[in-house]
């Protein structure tokens, strides 16, 4: 199997998984890619595709792997100006290139690496400067001269209105000095690569060093010495080289085996306590007050919003958040919980009109809106606000009386071990209200109520299988905004 510019990447990241990849890939027969994961790679895909608008008369290479290999060769004998998904290997590397250009002036060809972000990254493992000199490196040895190199990626500040303007989505990076002088230390790193993968198995990875969320996908098998709750789940662990890597160098995995705990401080001091402790940390009076602020009707708000690469509706921009529905609880001082709710199933031209009147209809006047990271909703307002300034004001209103239920739990009001020090209500929901529960719906996770509106939309989806999409997404916000109900009921009762 030859090396690959993905594998590449991630043995910049992590070598033992990249290892275990080639040797024992049974390891991964199992992990599935997430729906977040698919969408990236969908949203790779669509960027690279539509960048090619930017080039006439582009030869596509439609094969992929080595077998287009050949057959890239014998295109470039027909001197095409621009290539597509050129297919190049040497010692044993491969890469297909996302577009090669040639330049008559300077005797050569510009490679460009297209990227489904809004700009050029340099940090491990999305390293867009090594990728492209590890690319000209395999491209040069088979063959081709390269002359110059640089990242299309898309331009934050584009805003869709009627048909794609290619020109305006994208940014033409030059990365070629940069590239160059990378060279060297990318070709000296493929050098280790190759040297590594032919050694045996070596014991741990370097994710020990790492928080949970950074963690390789063989990281337990890797490291079976680690718990399931270990130091590595401390909040923002990772943040804390210094005292985290100590604890590493020295063997130090579980909570009990801290020997120095003075050296936390805020939220992991108090995760810190309250699993020493074997009980929450609650401050009763922190809380009372946070309560004392809210006015009634209590009004319990949640958008669910969508995002793509390539922008589809008018007024948004690349990854710009598409609210297409919303699920609101109204408690009233008397106990009387009511429920409503609207979602997006027909998309017109101004895709967030009929969500923002239901809006209007559905909303008190007064009382509290209350949501979860209100940062969210808020900046989901704020936008709204902008394409229909005729509901600018109900909108600000709405922020303005917006209380966050998460920093309850962010700020160290009330910490649980078994929160694994996130605020996520993914989190806190299983420890306070254990019978409550996304496990039994249709869809459990934000990025697939993404994935699934978007099938739902989609012209050749229609009848029972969009009324069961649509039933699956009101279930999944509605649940959402109950169990922000159930848990402001139970930090109540405290």
């Amino acid at each position: 199997m030859p090396i690959t510019k993905t594998d590449y990447l991630e043995y910049t990241y992590c070598k033992k998984n990249l290892w275990l990849r080639k040797h024992k890939p049974e390891l991964f027969v199992d992990v599935e890619l997430s729906e977040f994961e698919k969408k990236i790679i969908e949203e790779g895909n669509l960027a690279d595709q539509a960048a090619r608008n930017l080039f006439k008369d582009g030869q596509l290479i439609e094969i992929v792997g080595m077998s287009a290999v050949p057959v890239t060769h014998s295109v470039i004998e027909r001197k095409p100006s621009v290539l597509f998904q050129g297919a190049f290997a040497s010692d044993g590397f491969f890469v297909q290139a996302d577009i090669l250009k040639y330049n008559a002036l300077l005797h050569g060809w510009e490679l460009y690496e297209v990227k489904a972000t809004n700009d050029v990254k340099r940090e491990i493992p999305h390293h867009h400067v090594n990728d492209l000199a590890f690319q000209k490196i395999v491209i040069e040895n088979d063959g081709l001269r390269i002359v110059k190199a640089g990242v299309i990626h898309l331009n934050s500040a584009y805003r869709q209105h009627g048909k794609v303007n290619y020109d305006e989505l994208f940014i033409i990076a030059e990365l070629t000095d940069e590239v160059f002088a990378a060279e060297a230390g990318v070709q000296e790193e493929m050098h280790d690569l190759k040297t590594y993968l032919g050694m045996p198995e070596e014991q741990g990875c370097e994710c020990l060093y790492r928080g949970r969320n950074a963690q390789c996908t063989t990281f337990q098998y890797s490291n079976p010495d680690v718990p399931d709750y270990s130091v590595h789940d401390i909040n923002r662990i990772g943040g804390s080289k210094k005292v985290f890597y100590d604890w590493i160098d020295r063997g130090i995995y579980t909570l009990e085996d801290i020997d120095n705990p003075e050296t936390l401080t805020g939220a992991k001091q108090a995760q810190y306590q309250a699993y020493m402790q074997g009980k929450p940390l609650i401050d009763h009076e922190g809380i009372k007050e946070k309560f004392d602020e809210l006015v009634f009707p209590l009004q319990f708000f949640d958008y669910e919003g969508y995002s793509s690469a390539i922008p589809r509706f008018d007024g948004f921009g690349a990854y710009e958040q598409v609210p297409f529905q919303y699920s609101l609880h109204t408690l009233h001082e008397d106990g009387t919980l009511e429920h409503k709710e609207y979602l997006v199933t027909e998309p017109t031209p101004q895709v967030t009109l009929p969500l923002i009147q239901q809006m209007r209809e559905d909303f008190d006047d007064e009382g509290t809106v209350i949501s979860w990271y209100k940062s969210y909703e808020s900046q989901r307002n704020h936008k709204l606000a902008e394409l229909h300034p005729e509901y600018a004001n109900f909108l600000e209103a709405l922020n303005d009386r917006m209380f966050d239920l998460m920093e309850l739990f962010s700020k160290n009001l009330y910490v649980d071990a078994q929160f694994k020090g996130s605020a996520s209500i993914k989190n806190v929901l299983p420890v306070i209200v254990p019978e409550l529960t996304y496990k039994a719906l249709g869809i459990q996770k934000g990025d697939q109520a993404v994935e699934r509106w978007e099938k739902m939309i989609a012209p050749d989806t229609i009848g029972a299988e969009k009324a069961q999409i649509a039933k699956d997404l009101l279930e999944y916000c509605k649940l959402d905004t109950f169990a922000m109900v159930e848990i402001y009921r139970f930090l109540k009762a405290l």
